[in-house]
Protein backbone atom coordinates (compact mmCIF):
# COMPACT_ATOMS: atom_id res chain seq x y z
CA UNK A 1 0.00 0.00 0.00
CA UNK A 2 2.74 2.29 1.03
CA UNK A 3 4.96 1.51 -2.02
CA UNK A 4 2.08 1.96 -4.72
CA UNK A 5 1.38 5.91 -2.94
CA UNK A 6 5.14 6.21 -3.46
CA UNK A 7 4.43 5.25 -6.71
CA UNK A 8 1.75 7.29 -7.69
CA UNK A 9 2.87 10.45 -5.46
CA UNK A 10 6.30 9.82 -8.03
CA UNK A 11 4.49 9.34 -11.56
CA UNK A 12 2.43 12.71 -10.80
CA UNK A 13 5.86 14.25 -10.42
CA UNK A 14 6.72 13.12 -13.28
CA UNK A 15 3.57 14.16 -15.06
CA UNK A 16 3.65 17.66 -13.60
CA UNK A 17 6.99 18.27 -14.65
CA UNK A 18 6.28 17.47 -18.25
CA UNK A 19 6.11 20.17 -20.71
CA UNK A 20 5.02 20.63 -24.32
CA UNK A 21 7.59 21.75 -26.97
CA UNK A 22 6.97 22.67 -30.36
CA UNK A 23 10.05 22.43 -32.62
CA UNK A 24 10.15 24.22 -36.02
CA UNK A 25 12.87 23.21 -38.59
CA UNK A 26 11.00 23.84 -41.78
CA UNK A 27 13.97 24.97 -43.93
CA UNK A 28 16.84 22.57 -42.83
CA UNK A 29 19.77 20.71 -44.13
CA UNK A 30 20.71 16.46 -43.33
CA UNK A 31 23.57 17.90 -41.28
CA UNK A 32 21.44 20.13 -39.25
CA UNK A 33 18.73 18.10 -38.41
CA UNK A 34 21.82 15.20 -37.06
CA UNK A 35 22.28 18.20 -34.51
CA UNK A 36 18.49 18.82 -33.66
CA UNK A 37 17.58 15.26 -33.38
CA UNK A 38 19.38 14.25 -30.11
CA UNK A 39 17.71 17.21 -28.86
CA UNK A 40 14.22 16.19 -29.37
CA UNK A 41 14.66 12.49 -28.09
CA UNK A 42 16.30 13.57 -25.60
CA UNK A 43 13.06 15.57 -24.35
CA UNK A 44 10.72 13.01 -24.88
CA UNK A 45 12.95 10.47 -22.79
CA UNK A 46 12.77 13.18 -20.34
CA UNK A 47 8.90 12.65 -20.44
CA UNK A 48 8.28 15.97 -22.28
CA UNK A 49 5.45 16.39 -24.75
CA UNK A 50 7.27 17.05 -28.21
CA UNK A 51 5.71 18.26 -31.68
CA UNK A 52 8.37 18.57 -34.46
CA UNK A 53 8.10 20.11 -37.41
CA UNK A 54 10.76 18.91 -39.93
CA UNK A 55 11.02 20.01 -43.58
CA UNK A 56 13.10 16.89 -44.23
CA UNK A 57 11.24 13.57 -44.51
CA UNK A 58 13.70 10.94 -43.34
CA UNK A 59 15.10 8.79 -46.45
CA UNK A 60 14.05 5.45 -44.64
CA UNK A 61 13.23 4.35 -40.96
CA UNK A 62 16.30 2.83 -40.61
CA UNK A 63 18.51 5.84 -40.82
CA UNK A 64 15.57 8.28 -38.72
CA UNK A 65 16.36 8.52 -35.16
CA UNK A 66 12.88 9.34 -34.66
CA UNK A 67 9.97 7.49 -34.72
CA UNK A 68 6.07 8.52 -33.55
CA UNK A 69 5.37 7.96 -30.11
CA UNK A 70 2.49 9.07 -27.25
CA UNK A 71 4.47 12.33 -26.30
CA UNK A 72 6.23 13.01 -29.83
CA UNK A 73 4.18 14.26 -33.15
CA UNK A 74 6.39 14.49 -36.40
CA UNK A 75 4.89 16.92 -38.82
CA UNK A 76 5.77 16.60 -42.58
CA UNK A 77 5.88 18.72 -45.48
CA UNK A 78 6.46 17.19 -48.56
CA UNK A 79 6.74 20.66 -50.72
CA UNK A 80 9.32 21.92 -47.85
CA UNK A 81 11.24 18.63 -48.42
CA UNK A 82 11.63 19.30 -51.69
CA UNK A 83 13.12 22.74 -51.27
CA UNK A 84 15.30 21.36 -47.80
CA UNK A 85 16.95 18.59 -50.21
CA UNK A 86 18.28 20.84 -52.48
CA UNK A 87 19.56 24.56 -51.86
CA UNK A 88 21.12 24.89 -55.40
CA UNK A 89 24.74 25.31 -53.87
CA UNK A 90 27.72 23.74 -55.92
CA UNK A 91 31.03 23.34 -55.60
CA UNK A 92 31.76 26.96 -57.22
CA UNK A 93 30.02 28.25 -54.18
CA UNK A 94 33.52 28.94 -52.36
CA UNK A 95 33.75 31.74 -54.86
CA UNK A 96 30.57 33.34 -54.20
CA UNK A 97 30.30 33.77 -50.59
CA UNK A 98 29.45 37.29 -50.57
CA UNK A 99 26.86 36.45 -53.67
CA UNK A 100 25.47 33.85 -51.32
CA UNK A 101 25.20 36.76 -49.18
CA UNK A 102 23.41 39.14 -51.19
CA UNK A 103 20.77 36.43 -52.45
CA UNK A 104 19.47 35.82 -49.20
CA UNK A 105 16.32 38.30 -49.85
CA UNK A 106 15.38 36.04 -52.91
CA UNK A 107 15.70 32.54 -50.78
CA UNK A 108 13.94 33.88 -47.78
CA UNK A 109 11.39 35.18 -49.94
CA UNK A 110 11.30 32.15 -51.31
CA UNK A 111 11.04 30.19 -48.04
CA UNK A 112 8.72 32.44 -46.42
CA UNK A 113 6.09 31.98 -49.08
CA UNK A 114 6.64 28.13 -49.21
CA UNK A 115 6.18 28.26 -45.76
CA UNK A 116 2.88 30.13 -45.53
CA UNK A 117 1.38 27.84 -47.95
CA UNK A 118 1.99 24.63 -46.37
CA UNK A 119 -1.02 23.36 -44.47
CA UNK A 120 1.28 22.17 -41.66
CA UNK A 121 1.93 25.82 -40.89
CA UNK A 122 -1.62 26.65 -40.79
CA UNK A 123 -2.89 23.53 -39.11
CA UNK A 124 -0.39 25.47 -35.99
CA UNK A 125 -1.80 28.50 -36.90
CA UNK A 126 -5.04 27.76 -36.48
CA UNK A 127 -4.50 25.60 -33.34
CA UNK A 128 -6.15 26.24 -29.86
CA UNK A 129 -3.02 23.93 -28.29
CA UNK A 130 -0.64 25.63 -25.49
CA UNK A 131 3.31 24.84 -25.56
CA UNK A 132 5.59 26.01 -23.01
CA UNK A 133 8.62 26.46 -25.22
CA UNK A 134 9.13 26.47 -28.71
CA UNK A 135 12.52 25.81 -30.36
CA UNK A 136 13.36 27.23 -33.87
CA UNK A 137 16.11 26.05 -36.34
CA UNK A 138 18.07 29.49 -36.64
CA UNK A 139 18.96 29.23 -40.16
CA UNK A 140 16.88 30.83 -42.33
CA UNK A 141 13.77 30.10 -40.30
CA UNK A 142 12.95 33.62 -39.25
CA UNK A 143 9.53 33.25 -41.76
CA UNK A 144 8.06 31.04 -39.16
CA UNK A 145 8.57 33.58 -36.01
CA UNK A 146 4.57 34.55 -36.23
CA UNK A 147 3.87 31.50 -34.93
CA UNK A 148 5.93 32.35 -31.43
CA UNK A 149 3.67 35.30 -31.25
CA UNK A 150 1.07 33.52 -32.02
CA UNK A 151 1.65 30.93 -28.74
CA UNK A 152 3.05 33.91 -26.76
CA UNK A 153 5.66 31.28 -25.44
CA UNK A 154 9.60 32.06 -25.13
CA UNK A 155 11.93 30.63 -27.31
CA UNK A 156 15.45 29.18 -28.37
CA UNK A 157 17.07 29.34 -31.39
CA UNK A 158 19.45 26.42 -32.57
CA UNK A 159 21.92 26.81 -34.80
CA UNK A 160 23.73 23.40 -36.56
CA UNK A 161 27.23 25.40 -37.61
CA UNK A 162 29.22 28.02 -35.99
CA UNK A 163 26.67 31.14 -35.63
CA UNK A 164 26.27 33.87 -38.21
CA UNK A 165 26.62 37.53 -36.61
CA UNK A 166 23.00 38.57 -37.09
CA UNK A 167 22.58 35.63 -34.37
CA UNK A 168 24.38 36.48 -31.89
CA UNK A 169 23.45 39.93 -32.14
CA UNK A 170 19.52 39.03 -31.75
CA UNK A 171 20.96 37.34 -28.17
CA UNK A 172 22.73 40.49 -27.19
CA UNK A 173 26.49 38.50 -27.31
CA UNK A 174 29.25 40.01 -27.72
CA UNK A 175 30.25 40.35 -32.12
CA UNK A 176 34.43 40.05 -30.97
CA UNK A 177 34.89 41.04 -34.37
CA UNK A 178 39.14 41.81 -33.01
CA UNK A 179 39.47 37.57 -32.81
CA UNK A 180 36.48 36.11 -33.55
CA UNK A 181 36.13 35.69 -37.56
CA UNK A 182 32.69 35.51 -39.37
CA UNK A 183 31.79 33.30 -42.45
CA UNK A 184 32.43 36.12 -44.63
CA UNK A 185 36.29 36.87 -43.82
CA UNK A 186 37.48 33.30 -42.65
CA UNK A 187 40.25 34.68 -40.63
CA UNK A 188 41.86 32.53 -37.54
CA UNK A 189 41.63 34.60 -34.47
CA UNK A 190 44.82 36.46 -34.65
CA UNK A 191 44.57 38.86 -37.08
CA UNK A 192 46.40 41.84 -38.12
CA UNK A 193 45.57 45.29 -38.27
CA UNK A 194 43.82 45.08 -42.06
CA UNK A 195 42.38 41.98 -41.50
CA UNK A 196 40.67 42.99 -38.06
CA UNK A 197 39.50 45.70 -40.21
CA UNK A 198 37.92 43.97 -42.43
CA UNK A 199 36.23 41.12 -40.30
CA UNK A 200 34.87 44.42 -38.41
CA UNK A 201 33.14 46.38 -40.82
CA UNK A 202 32.06 43.51 -42.97
CA UNK A 203 30.53 41.77 -40.06
CA UNK A 204 29.16 45.25 -39.07
CA UNK A 205 27.85 45.54 -42.67
CA UNK A 206 26.13 41.81 -42.54
CA UNK A 207 24.20 42.52 -38.91
CA UNK A 208 22.99 45.48 -40.56
CA UNK A 209 22.37 44.02 -44.25
CA UNK A 210 19.91 41.15 -42.59
CA UNK A 211 18.65 43.64 -40.46
CA UNK A 212 17.00 46.58 -43.06
CA UNK A 213 17.57 44.66 -45.96
CA UNK A 214 16.67 40.65 -45.51
CA UNK A 215 14.36 40.85 -42.04
CA UNK A 216 11.95 43.06 -43.55
CA UNK A 217 11.07 40.82 -46.75
CA UNK A 218 9.88 38.42 -44.02
CA UNK A 219 7.88 40.92 -42.08
CA UNK A 220 6.23 42.11 -45.24
CA UNK A 221 5.77 38.74 -46.81
CA UNK A 222 3.89 37.83 -43.29
CA UNK A 223 1.86 40.99 -43.11
CA UNK A 224 0.78 40.48 -47.11
CA UNK A 225 -0.26 36.76 -46.15
CA UNK A 226 -1.08 36.14 -42.78
CA UNK A 227 -3.28 39.19 -41.83
CA UNK A 228 -2.39 38.76 -38.07
CA UNK A 229 -3.03 42.13 -36.48
CA UNK A 230 -0.98 43.80 -34.51
CA UNK A 231 1.81 41.68 -36.01
CA UNK A 232 5.02 42.38 -34.65
CA UNK A 233 8.10 42.42 -37.04
CA UNK A 234 10.27 39.27 -36.64
CA UNK A 235 12.99 41.72 -34.86
CA UNK A 236 10.62 42.54 -32.08
CA UNK A 237 9.33 39.05 -31.79
CA UNK A 238 13.14 38.02 -31.15
CA UNK A 239 13.50 40.66 -28.68
CA UNK A 240 10.51 40.14 -26.68
CA UNK A 241 10.61 36.09 -26.60
CA UNK A 242 13.88 34.61 -27.72
CA UNK A 243 15.84 33.32 -24.33
CA UNK A 244 18.60 31.17 -25.72
CA UNK A 245 20.97 30.25 -28.65
CA UNK A 246 22.26 26.57 -28.92
CA UNK A 247 25.03 26.13 -31.11
CA UNK A 248 26.71 22.85 -32.68
CA UNK A 249 30.34 24.47 -31.40
CA UNK A 250 32.96 22.98 -29.05
CA UNK A 251 35.37 24.65 -27.07
CA UNK A 252 38.24 22.51 -28.19
CA UNK A 253 37.18 22.32 -31.87
CA UNK A 254 36.07 25.63 -32.62
CA UNK A 255 37.53 29.28 -32.02
CA UNK A 256 36.89 30.95 -29.28
CA UNK A 257 34.52 34.30 -29.23
CA UNK A 258 33.03 35.90 -26.10
CA UNK A 259 29.32 34.71 -25.17
CA UNK A 260 26.25 35.68 -22.76
CA UNK A 261 25.06 33.25 -20.04
CA UNK A 262 22.15 33.13 -23.14
CA UNK A 263 24.76 31.22 -25.79
CA UNK A 264 25.05 27.58 -24.79
CA UNK A 265 27.92 25.44 -26.71
CA UNK A 266 26.86 21.77 -27.42
CA UNK A 267 29.10 20.62 -30.03
CA UNK A 268 29.25 16.90 -30.09
CA UNK A 269 25.93 16.31 -29.01
CA UNK A 270 25.54 13.62 -31.63
CA UNK A 271 28.45 11.89 -30.88
CA UNK A 272 28.75 8.10 -29.76
CA UNK A 273 30.50 4.67 -30.35
CA UNK A 274 30.65 3.25 -33.63
CA UNK A 275 27.54 0.56 -34.35
CA UNK A 276 28.47 -2.66 -36.83
CA UNK A 277 28.79 -2.08 -39.93
CA UNK A 278 26.64 -3.96 -42.77
CA UNK A 279 28.06 -7.52 -43.67
CA UNK A 280 29.39 -6.40 -46.88
CA UNK A 281 30.70 -3.05 -46.00
CA UNK A 282 32.26 -4.59 -43.52
CA UNK A 283 33.89 -7.34 -45.53
CA UNK A 284 35.45 -4.66 -48.00
CA UNK A 285 36.70 -2.62 -44.84
CA UNK A 286 38.31 -5.67 -43.07
CA UNK A 287 39.69 -7.33 -45.71
CA UNK A 288 42.05 -3.39 -46.40
CA UNK A 289 45.17 -5.07 -44.56
CA UNK A 290 47.03 -3.26 -42.82
CA UNK A 291 47.30 -0.21 -45.28
CA UNK A 292 43.64 0.53 -44.05
CA UNK A 293 40.95 2.62 -45.52
CA UNK A 294 40.47 6.19 -46.04
CA UNK A 295 36.97 8.01 -46.19
CA UNK A 296 36.49 10.50 -48.98
CA UNK A 297 32.76 12.11 -48.70
CA UNK A 298 32.06 16.24 -48.73
CA UNK A 299 28.64 16.63 -46.85
CA UNK A 300 25.38 16.22 -47.61
CA UNK A 301 24.24 20.07 -48.57
CA UNK A 302 26.88 19.03 -51.45
CA UNK A 303 25.93 16.48 -54.32
CA UNK A 304 29.60 14.88 -54.36
CA UNK A 305 29.32 13.54 -57.99
CA UNK A 306 29.18 17.58 -58.84
CA UNK A 307 32.43 18.05 -58.64
CA UNK A 308 34.39 19.30 -61.66
CA UNK A 309 35.49 16.90 -64.24
CA UNK A 310 39.12 17.75 -63.75
CA UNK A 311 39.04 17.22 -59.80
CA UNK A 312 37.08 13.86 -59.97
CA UNK A 313 40.41 13.27 -62.51
CA UNK A 314 42.56 14.25 -59.71
CA UNK A 315 41.16 12.05 -57.16
CA UNK A 316 40.92 9.02 -59.38
CA UNK A 317 44.36 9.11 -60.47
CA UNK A 318 45.41 9.78 -56.84
CA UNK A 319 44.00 7.30 -55.42
CA UNK A 320 44.49 4.09 -58.01
CA UNK A 321 48.18 5.20 -56.96
CA UNK A 322 47.15 4.32 -53.09
CA UNK A 323 47.71 1.17 -51.38
CA UNK A 324 44.30 1.60 -49.47
CA UNK A 325 40.93 0.78 -50.36
CA UNK A 326 38.68 3.97 -50.46
CA UNK A 327 35.45 4.69 -49.82
CA UNK A 328 33.97 7.49 -51.78
CA UNK A 329 30.30 8.57 -51.52
CA UNK A 330 29.29 9.38 -54.64
CA UNK A 331 25.34 10.06 -55.40
CA UNK A 332 25.46 9.26 -59.39
CA UNK A 333 27.76 6.95 -61.15
CA UNK A 334 26.38 8.24 -64.31
CA UNK A 335 28.42 11.44 -63.34
CA UNK A 336 32.07 9.09 -64.39
CA UNK A 337 32.94 10.00 -67.74
CA UNK A 338 32.64 6.92 -70.33
CA UNK A 339 35.91 5.14 -70.66
CA UNK A 340 36.91 6.75 -67.13
CA UNK A 341 37.70 3.50 -64.62
CA UNK A 342 37.62 3.32 -61.44
CA UNK A 343 40.64 2.09 -59.72
CA UNK A 344 40.28 -1.41 -58.14
CA UNK A 345 41.23 -0.23 -54.73
CA UNK A 346 38.07 2.24 -54.86
CA UNK A 347 34.01 2.10 -53.81
CA UNK A 348 31.86 4.56 -54.69
CA UNK A 349 28.63 4.61 -52.67
CA UNK A 350 25.62 6.90 -52.90
CA UNK A 351 25.28 6.84 -48.77
CA UNK A 352 28.08 5.92 -45.89
CA UNK A 353 27.49 5.31 -42.30
CA UNK A 354 29.98 7.84 -41.63
CA UNK A 355 30.14 8.30 -38.03
CA UNK A 356 30.82 3.96 -37.61
CA UNK A 357 33.02 3.97 -40.12
CA UNK A 358 35.33 6.77 -38.90
CA UNK A 359 34.97 4.48 -35.57
CA UNK A 360 36.46 1.34 -37.14
CA UNK A 361 39.84 0.31 -36.47
CA UNK A 362 41.29 0.06 -40.89
CA UNK A 363 40.22 3.93 -40.78
CA UNK A 364 43.43 5.91 -41.96
CA UNK A 365 41.83 9.27 -43.36
CA UNK A 366 39.07 11.38 -43.79
CA UNK A 367 39.11 13.73 -46.83
CA UNK A 368 36.16 16.00 -46.18
CA UNK A 369 34.79 19.45 -47.06
CA UNK A 370 35.42 20.26 -43.56
CA UNK A 371 31.61 20.83 -42.01
CA UNK A 372 30.91 20.79 -38.83
CA UNK A 373 29.73 17.62 -37.82
CA UNK A 374 32.59 15.60 -40.07
CA UNK A 375 35.13 17.25 -38.10
CA UNK A 376 33.16 16.40 -34.73
CA UNK A 377 33.13 12.94 -35.72
CA UNK A 378 36.52 12.65 -37.27
CA UNK A 379 37.96 14.13 -33.94
CA UNK A 380 36.31 11.54 -31.26
CA UNK A 381 37.80 8.85 -33.33
CA UNK A 382 40.63 9.80 -34.03
CA UNK A 383 40.88 10.09 -37.61
CA UNK A 384 43.59 12.66 -39.01
CA UNK A 385 41.94 14.83 -42.27
CA UNK A 386 42.56 16.22 -45.32
CA UNK A 387 39.93 19.40 -45.29
CA UNK A 388 39.01 20.78 -48.76
CA UNK A 389 36.57 23.35 -47.45
CA UNK A 390 34.13 24.68 -50.16
CA UNK A 391 32.06 27.79 -48.23
CA UNK A 392 30.10 29.35 -45.22
CA UNK A 393 31.98 27.85 -42.17
CA UNK A 394 33.97 25.24 -43.54
CA UNK A 395 37.26 27.47 -44.10
CA UNK A 396 37.31 28.59 -40.82
CA UNK A 397 36.44 24.90 -39.25
CA UNK A 398 39.33 23.44 -41.67
CA UNK A 399 41.79 26.85 -40.70
CA UNK A 400 41.36 26.05 -36.81
CA UNK A 401 41.83 21.88 -37.63
CA UNK A 402 45.17 23.06 -39.69
CA UNK A 403 46.42 25.55 -36.71
CA UNK A 404 46.09 22.39 -34.04
CA UNK A 405 48.11 20.03 -36.49
CA UNK A 406 45.34 17.26 -36.91
CA UNK A 407 44.58 17.95 -40.63
CA UNK A 408 46.21 19.49 -43.81
CA UNK A 409 43.87 22.29 -45.53
CA UNK A 410 43.64 21.72 -49.16
CA UNK A 411 42.20 24.55 -52.33
CA UNK A 412 40.16 23.28 -54.67
CA UNK A 413 41.42 26.16 -57.51
CA UNK A 414 45.27 24.95 -56.77
CA UNK A 415 44.13 21.03 -56.31
CA UNK A 416 46.77 19.27 -58.41
CA UNK A 417 47.37 15.12 -58.10
CA UNK A 418 50.88 15.94 -56.53
CA UNK A 419 49.60 17.93 -54.17
CA UNK A 420 47.01 15.68 -52.95
CA UNK A 421 49.42 12.93 -53.09
CA UNK A 422 52.09 14.01 -50.78
CA UNK A 423 49.01 15.81 -48.33
CA UNK A 424 47.61 12.08 -47.62
CA UNK A 425 51.25 11.16 -47.40
CA UNK A 426 52.18 13.23 -45.02
CA UNK A 427 49.46 12.65 -42.60
CA UNK A 428 49.88 8.88 -43.13
CA UNK A 429 53.52 8.87 -42.30
CA UNK A 430 54.10 11.49 -40.33
CA UNK A 431 52.41 10.71 -36.45
CA UNK A 432 52.59 13.91 -35.60
CA UNK A 433 48.56 14.19 -36.92
CA UNK A 434 47.66 11.35 -34.79
CA UNK A 435 49.19 12.86 -31.63
CA UNK A 436 47.62 16.34 -32.27
CA UNK A 437 44.52 14.37 -32.92
CA UNK A 438 44.49 12.20 -29.86
CA UNK A 439 44.95 15.72 -27.49
CA UNK A 440 42.07 17.36 -29.46
CA UNK A 441 40.07 14.35 -29.13
CA UNK A 442 40.74 14.48 -25.10
CA UNK A 443 39.69 17.69 -24.78
CA UNK A 444 35.79 17.45 -26.26
CA UNK A 445 35.41 14.50 -24.31
CA UNK A 446 36.56 16.59 -21.01
CA UNK A 447 33.56 17.86 -20.33
CA UNK A 448 31.52 18.39 -16.69
CA UNK A 449 28.07 17.00 -18.43
CA UNK A 450 27.51 16.05 -22.18
CA UNK A 451 26.46 17.89 -24.51
CA UNK A 452 23.19 16.46 -24.62
CA UNK A 453 22.67 16.86 -20.70
CA UNK A 454 23.51 20.70 -21.14
CA UNK A 455 21.27 21.29 -23.65
CA UNK A 456 18.52 19.97 -21.59
CA UNK A 457 19.03 21.16 -18.10
CA UNK A 458 18.99 24.38 -20.05
CA UNK A 459 16.09 24.00 -22.39
CA UNK A 460 14.10 22.81 -18.82
CA UNK A 461 15.79 26.04 -17.01
CA UNK A 462 14.59 28.24 -19.75
CA UNK A 463 10.53 26.64 -19.15
CA UNK A 464 10.85 26.97 -15.13
CA UNK A 465 11.81 30.27 -15.41
CA UNK A 466 9.05 31.50 -17.84
CA UNK A 467 11.84 32.28 -20.57
CA UNK A 468 14.78 33.52 -17.87
CA UNK A 469 15.02 36.70 -18.98
CA UNK A 470 17.63 37.52 -16.88
CA UNK A 471 19.90 35.73 -19.15
CA UNK A 472 19.55 38.74 -21.41
CA UNK A 473 22.11 41.42 -21.32
CA UNK A 474 21.08 45.21 -21.13
CA UNK A 475 23.03 45.68 -24.43
CA UNK A 476 19.69 44.09 -25.83
CA UNK A 477 17.98 47.57 -25.61
CA UNK A 478 21.16 49.31 -26.95
CA UNK A 479 21.97 49.88 -30.81
CA UNK A 480 24.47 48.41 -32.88
CA UNK A 481 26.77 51.65 -32.58
CA UNK A 482 26.44 51.94 -28.69
CA UNK A 483 27.02 48.42 -27.97
CA UNK A 484 30.14 48.80 -30.07
CA UNK A 485 30.93 52.01 -27.82
CA UNK A 486 31.45 54.04 -31.23
CA UNK A 487 29.22 56.98 -29.63
CA UNK A 488 31.36 56.87 -26.29
CA UNK A 489 34.59 56.81 -28.67
CA UNK A 490 33.44 59.77 -31.15
CA UNK A 491 32.27 61.74 -28.02
CA UNK A 492 35.56 61.09 -26.55
CA UNK A 493 37.43 62.15 -29.98
CA UNK A 494 35.21 65.63 -30.55
CA UNK A 495 35.77 66.49 -26.41
CA UNK A 496 39.60 65.88 -27.20
CA UNK A 497 39.61 68.34 -30.51
CA UNK A 498 37.28 70.57 -28.43
CA UNK A 499 40.19 70.67 -25.60
CA UNK A 500 42.87 70.55 -28.02
CA UNK A 501 41.50 73.08 -29.94
CA UNK A 502 40.73 75.39 -26.57
CA UNK A 503 44.51 74.42 -24.98
CA UNK A 504 45.85 75.78 -28.37
CA UNK A 505 43.97 79.03 -28.24
CA UNK A 506 45.12 79.41 -24.62
CA UNK A 507 48.79 79.05 -25.42
CA UNK A 508 48.65 81.64 -28.19
CA UNK A 509 46.93 83.80 -26.43
CA UNK A 510 50.03 83.77 -23.34
CA UNK A 511 52.27 83.23 -26.19
CA UNK A 512 51.26 86.33 -28.09
CA UNK A 513 50.55 88.48 -24.42
CA UNK A 514 54.30 87.66 -23.45
CA UNK A 515 55.59 88.93 -27.04
CA UNK A 516 53.30 92.13 -26.32
CA UNK A 517 55.11 92.38 -22.74
CA UNK A 518 58.41 91.90 -23.88
CA UNK A 519 58.11 94.62 -27.07
CA UNK A 520 56.31 96.98 -24.47
CA UNK A 521 59.04 96.33 -21.78
CA UNK A 522 61.85 97.26 -24.88
CA UNK A 523 60.28 100.35 -25.63
CA UNK A 524 60.28 101.96 -22.01
CA UNK A 525 64.51 100.99 -22.00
Amino acid sequence: MVLSAFLLLFLSTELAAAHRILFLSPISTRSHTNFVKPIIKGLVERGHFVTYWNGLIPKNQGTNALNQTTNLRLLYSPELDALSSDHNVDFSAGTKNFYLLFELPKRVELYCKTIYRDPVFHQLMASHEKFDLIIVEAAVNECILPLVYKFDAPFIYTMGAMPMPWHLDAVSSPLAFDHYSHVGSAYKDEMNFWQRTYNTLTGILAVYYWRWIVMPVADHLAAETLHIENLPTMERIENKYLSLLILNTNLGLNYQMATTPAVIQAGGINLGPAKPLPHDLEKFVSDSGDAGCIIVSFGSLLRNSDIPDDVRHIFLSTFARLPQRILWKWEDESKIRHGESIPPNVKLMSWLPQADLLGHPKMRLFITHGGVNSIQEAVYHNIPLIVLPVFIDQPINAQKAQDDGYAIRLDWDNLTEEILFNAIEQILTNSSYAEKMEKVSELIRDQMETPLDRVIYWIEYIIRHKGAPHLRTASRKLSLHQRFLFDVMLFVFLVGILMFSVLTRVLRYFSRKGRIQKRDLKKTN
